[in-house]
């Protein structure tokens, strides 16, 4: 986005949002997209204006779902749910569109909020890996939203990991999907990688393999 944009001089910036770096940092880094409106020849708003809109439209989407119903509560959610309210509207259609109800993404995110953190394109590669490779219904997302809270490296090693141990005949217990990516590194390498002789270094090939 840098590239794309000739950004107006830094001390100029900071004259005109009437903002420290530390806080302009902190702006970008929630809203990447605020850099389009400090460009050269651009009329530059104050931060603290731009902060309140955001707020206000992140306010307004978390009632007309009914997300958050009390004045109480939005305070908390507005600090867990990151980016613009335009972002956020977007990441909440974009699982929508998956094949979901209104009602039930709002379920979901009452359950897992952090899953509207990720951009749409994040969420897009997470439900498409869930369905054409890990082969389950993307209706398992209401059952366990947090799926989309775990990167795919994560899930493609802990489901490739558990499936060898079956194929190798090892006795595991059968698992479910939330199972098999929820527990802790320690946890999964103690109780299944570490219970076949040749698991440490299946395990050691597989990660070197994702990581690249």
């Amino acid at each position: 986005m840098l590239g794309s944009c000739r950004l107006k001089k830094p001390n100029t910036l900071r004259l005109a949002l009437h903002a420290a770096d530390k806080r302009m940092c902190e702006v970008i880094q929630e809203n990447p997209q605020v850099l389009k409106k400090w460009v050269m020849g651009s009329k530059v708003e104050r931060l603290q204006n731009l902060i309140l809109k955001s707020r206000m439209l992140k306010t307004k989407f978390l009632l007309d779902l009914g997300i958050v119903d009390d004045s109480n509560e939005m305070g908390k959610a507005l600090k867990v749910f990151r980016g613009s309210g335009a972002k956020i509207q977007e990441r909440f259609d974009c699982i929508v569109e998956a094949g979901f109800s209104r009602k039930d993404v709002c379920e979901m995110i009452k359950a897992s909020p952090q899953i509207l953190n990720q951009t749409k394109d994040v969420l897009e590669k997470k439900i498409d890996f869930l369905v054409n490779n890990a082969g389950y219904p993307v209706s398992y997302l209401i059952t366990f939203p947090s799926y989309l809270n775990y990167t795919t490296q994560r899930v493609e090693l802990r489901l490739a990991m558990y499936n060898w141990l079956k194929d190798e005949g090892k006795s595991v217990p059968m698992l479910s999907l939330s199972s098999v990516i929820s527990l802790s590194d320690k946890k999964f390498i103690n109780d299944y990688v570490n219970s076949h002789p040749r698991g440490p270094q299946i395990w050691q090939n597989s990660s070197s393999i994702k990581s690249h």
